[in-house]
């Protein structure tokens, strides 16, 4: 575990007060908030520094390919609602989990642990096929902000892209909602198993920097860890 690691427990972690802690670069972990500024994988010796973002969802403009996978998906029927965990939900989770490659927590419950929604106000995005459940994407909603905590699919949906129309659904949420920020976690400048966060506009994500506690565009950062 990073030594820059920290973590802390406040119940409940609700509208503005999730808003503040999102805007100070910290983060939801299980029922717990925290931060950190590095990561260590499972299995790998070394650290590679990570940055946390946030997306402007008033200045996004959606590329060509984000409406192509928008377009692509809509034979589906795509629901919001807050979160319950439902029999659908954690199998379609446990058929993510057996086909993934990398190291995560092995069930739904185990990744949210708050699943009846006491800590944060918890929603989720369900995609069905005919009636069928074959991805869905959770996420936490502040005054202003939602953060985003984790995306699953049935991997026979895999060339719908449906990682990425997740993400692109959370900020149609934000859109709808009029919530000017969204949150998708932390990237990496040395491990490009996050670089899937930086699609939706790079122009209009901005980067936090601890030395600082601000925010600043990623053009600006990239500009600056050159």
């Amino acid at each position: 575990m990073a030594e820059d690691f920290e973590i802390g427990f406040i119940n409940p972690v609700k509208g503005a007060l999730l808003d503040l802690f999102l805007s100070k670069g910290w983060y939801r972990m299980g029922m717990h908030i925290f931060t950190t500024h590095s990561l260590q994988p499972q299995g790998d010796d070394n650290t590679y520094p990570v940055y946390w973002l946030r997306y402007n969802v008033r200045n996004v403009q959606l590329s060509k390919s984000s409406l192509a996978i928008i377009k692509l998906n809509k034979q589906f029927t795509v629901s919001y609602r807050p979160f319950s965990l439902t029999p659908e939900l954690v199998e379609l989770h446990r058929l993510y989990f057996s086909g993934i490659d990398f190291h995560a927590a092995d069930s739904l419950e185990n990744v949210l642990i708050d699943i009846n929604r006491v800590v944060y106000d918890t929603w989720v995005i369900e995609i069905r096929d005919n009636g069928k459940l074959i991805a869905a994407g959770v996420f936490d909603l502040g005054l202003e902000t939602i953060a985003g905590i984790i995306n699953f699919y049935d991997h026979a949906y895999k060339k719908y892209s449906m990682g990425k129309y997740l993400v692109l659904l959370k900020y149609n949420f934000c859109v709808k909602k009029n919530l000017p920020w969204y949150y998708p976690g932390y990237f990496s400048t040395t491990y490009p198993k996050f670089d899937y966060k930086l699609f939706l506009d790079k122009a209009a994500t901005d980067v936090f920097i601890k030395e600082t506690s601000e925010w600043i565009s990623y053009y600006d950062f990239v500009s600056i860890v050159k």
